[in-house]
């Protein structure tokens, strides 16, 4: 059931139960999940636990998907394409383990995102937005071919429990 998206290095598949510790870990890391707009902290074992239910339980092939990154067998991430709203346009967001940081994971993982969103999800355009302090991940969307729009918005984070700015961008067909 679900995707399983090979990368060079990676695995983008379903999680699983396996998959809550290393996710808890990771996602437990307020660098982590500040940059985020739905994971809170702190981030205890058991709601890595119910992501996962929720996750695997809501699947659908046309749907949101979220996805776990296996690395060497490993959980290093994670990341999705979704709708916020039933007619929005299909935003791609990721989070990678403090770990893996700076080695082109999330390059590599967000090119798969946006495969998964054209490929499979049939979208024209994608959108991503960044908070604006954190402008590494404006770069990584800059590599995978988005554009900033010029537009800002205030995108609530639950890690930073309010809302932030952040940084609007688009691709459409880079």
């Amino acid at each position: 059931m679900g995707p399983r998206i090979e990368t060079e290095r990676c695995l983008l598949r379903l999680p699983d139960m396996d998959d809550a510790p290393a996710v808890a870990l990771y996602c437990g890391d307020y660098d982590v999940a500040k940059n985020t707009a739905r994971i809170p902290h702190p981030y205890p074992r058991l709601g890595a636990e119910m992501w996962v239910l929720i996750t695997r339980a809501g699947w659908k092939p046309k749907g949101n998907q979220s996805l776990t990154v296996e690395h060497d067998g490993q959980v290093i991430g994670g990341g999705g394409v979704f709708k916020r709203t039933p007619s929005s346009q299909w935003e791609i967001g990721y989070w990678i383990g403090r770990p893996w940081w700076g080695k082109g994971f999330a390059t590599e993982i967000g090119q798969a995102l946006v495969d998964l969103g054209t490929k499979t999800l049939g979208a024209t355009t994608l959108t991503a937005a960044h908070a604006d302090d954190n402008p590494a991940s404006g770069r990584v969307l800059e590599k995978l071919g988005f554009s900033y729009t010029g537009k800002t918005g205030q995108h609530f984070s639950m890690a930073r429990m309010g809302s932030t700015r952040c940084l609007d961008m688009v691709w459409s067909g880079a």
